[in-house]
């Protein structure tokens, strides 16, 4: 199956603010793909058009920047959804939907990559790297590497956002 609409960023996983930028490529009914957050619950935190993508099968680039609606959200975890219209109301949401894992603070002034070194607890990391930045906070930003907040690795790269 040929994919007609592609996410490239966020990526899975990325840790993400109220507001942040959605790209791609793709091709839409009438040059129009959706985008859409869904919070833990299912409930729907923000929705809308992405406009300018390619149509009538001949496919572009597409950055749209979206603004949510929540006001008060750390580490927790959303689904973006990015999908082609279909007027038809028959493949709900739509065709080519993209779906991507991510983790929302509502707070977020961007984030660090951090390498674990020998020795060092999430704790520490916290600490060091972010000014109001918890262990819960960066365990939910890494919940793909980590099960645990008490075990990590020497050498993990893990995001620390900073609030």
């Amino acid at each position: 199956m040929v994919r007609l609409i592609e996410v490239r960023q966020p990526r899975p996983h990325d840790v993400i603010g109220r507001t942040f930028t959605i790209a791609g490529f793709g091709t839409g009914f009438e040059a129009t793909v959706t985008w859409r957050v869904l919070g833990h619950n299912g409930g729907v935190l923000g929705e809308g058009p992405v406009h300018g993508v390619g149509s009538m099968g001949v496919i572009d680039d597409f950055g749209h920047d979206v603004t949510l609606t929540t006001t008060s959200a750390r580490g927790v975890p959303v689904t973006l959804q990015v999908f082609g219209d279909d007027p038809s109301g028959l493949h709900p949401p739509g065709p080519d939907l993209n779906t991507v894992l991510l983790v929302l603070f509502s707070g977020l002034h961007g984030w660090r990559l951090h390498e674990v070194v020998h020795g060092e607890t999430l704790t520490k990391i916290a600490h060091d790297n972010g000014q109001n930045t918890t262990v819960a906070d960066v365990f939910a930003a890494n919940r793909d590497l980590l099960t645990d907040p008490n075990v990590i690795r020497t050498g993990q790269v893990l995001r620390v956002p900073l609030l």
